[in-house]
């Protein structure tokens, strides 16, 4: 790690020399940091006890006197995202981060995915197949990393969120999804620019694959973006859902059919995605054979979700209303029996996304209901502490629903 950037505490240094140190600096230091949380934080912090004249104090005993030792006096500058979605900067912020988070960070990237025990962990993840991809059921998405956080009315979650969601914590998050079997991501090229992702496949041994979601409903700008993705290093891509909605309701599907004959000229698996379920239709009618569809399900029996009289084709697209009766970026399937009924027979692979609605749903609720209607994959955003319930909730869904109406896709 010579050289490298260190935003944590390294325990492996514990008893290395000058671990020792006189209780007069440590105190002096120890003031420093309770300045930089109050002035940082804007919160209060303990006052560090003044050594005896022949005191000394280890960096243990200084901490635990400090009511710090669970934090491992880590007030260090981590890189945060380099703006949010409405591209207004994110402030750096200091990073607290517990020793436990210390020792997994080591832990994850230092991690062997090609170990014997990583990859016997990794083997428990059902997988399907996507063109020549061979994808984990579980695919991550991208939302949290991107800070569309579908957060309703609560404003402070899309701030709590890019706090959190740190470079490192993206990383981090990255490689347990890794570990877990998880080997497949949604990703934007606004990604790559919000953070240096590139660093995960560099630095930290990452081999997950990532689809392209290109995002723009301008037909003429799309050949160009999809070639960004790629030199980005995508391993497949997607119409985004936003620009087939759209140019479904403009009465404009050649567009669709024209980004899906420039995907195919680059030799990926490509896909068509869809928050509503006419444009997947057009393109079954027209005989267009992507290699997969990415398209909502999710069931509205939440409490946010408003009543079926009110729902509309282009609500997603238009301002959010105030009337907690009608769409206040709240749903984004409101043709879930429909769309249970025609994928029945469709035979290309179908990657459910927001199948939570977006948190309104618990995980085992959402996740058993999308693999029960048909769904061959999920495509879920999650955050570090999610990864591993996640993914083993999907495997035991999974498992469960080995037979179910629609078959599996191989």
């Amino acid at each position: 790690m010579n050289g490298e950037r260190r935003f944590i505490h390294d325990p492996e240094r514990k008893n290395a020399p000058g671990h020792e140190i006189h209780g007069a600096l440590w105190s002096r230091m120890a003031r420093t940091v309770c300045r930089l949380v109050r002035n940082l934080c804007g919160c209060s912090a303990p006052s560090p006890i003044r050594p005896t004249a022949d005191a000394r104090l280890n960096r243990r005993q200084l901490l635990h006197s400090l009511g710090l030792w669970p934090w491992l006096g880590l007030f260090a500058w981590s890189r945060p995202s380099r703006a949010a979605e409405d591209g207004s900067p994110t402030p750096a912020r200091p990073v607290v981060i517990t020793e436990p988070d210390a020792r997994e960070y080591h832990r994850l990237k230092r991690l062997d995915l090609q170990s014997a025990d990583a990859a016997a962990r990794q083997g428990k993840m059902p997988t399907g197949t996507i063109g020549s991809l061979t994808l984990g059921r579980l695919i991550s998405g991208s939302n949290l990393i991107s800070l569309n956080m579908h957060a309703r009315d609560l404003g402070y979650v899309q701030s709590l969120a890019a706090h959190y969601n740190t470079e490192e914590r993206v990383f981090m998050t990255l490689k347990k999804c890794e570990e877990m079997g998880i080997n497949g991501i949604v990703l934007k090229n606004h990604n790559f620019r919000q953070f240096n992702l590139a660093n995960y496949w560099k630095e930290w041994g990452g081999r997950m694959k990532w689809i392209a979601d290109v995002i723009t409903t301008d037909i003429n700008q799309y050949e160009r973006l999809l070639e960004e993705h790629l030199e980005l290093g995508a391993a497949a891509a997607y119409l985004w859902g936003g620009a087939s909605d759209t140019w479904y309701h403009q009465n404009k599907p050649g567009n669709i059919v024209r980004a899906y004959e420039i995907m195919r000229r680059y030799k990926i698996p490509v896909g068509i995605g869809a928050h509503r379920l006419e444009p997947i239709q057009f393109c079954e009618k027209e005989g267009l054979a992507p290699d997969f569809y990415l398209k909502t399900l999710h069931h509205d029996r939440y409490w946010s979700a408003h009543p079926k009289a009110n729902r509309r084709y282009m609500e997603m697209y238009e301002k959010e209303s105030e009337d907690h009766a009608e769409y206040h970026d709240n749903m984004f399937c409101h043709d879930a029996e429909q769309t249970i009924e025609f994928m029945q027979s469709v035979k290309a692979p179908w990657i459910a996304f927001k199948v939570l609605a977006a948190g309104a749903i618990s995980a085992p609720d959402g996740i058993r209901y999308a693999f029960a209607n048909g769904a061959d994959f999920i495509c879920l955003g999650m955050f570090d502490f999610q990864v591993e319930p996640d993914a083993e909730l999907v495997i035991k869904a999974a498992s469960r629903l080995a037979t179910r109406a629609r078959s599996w896709s191989r």
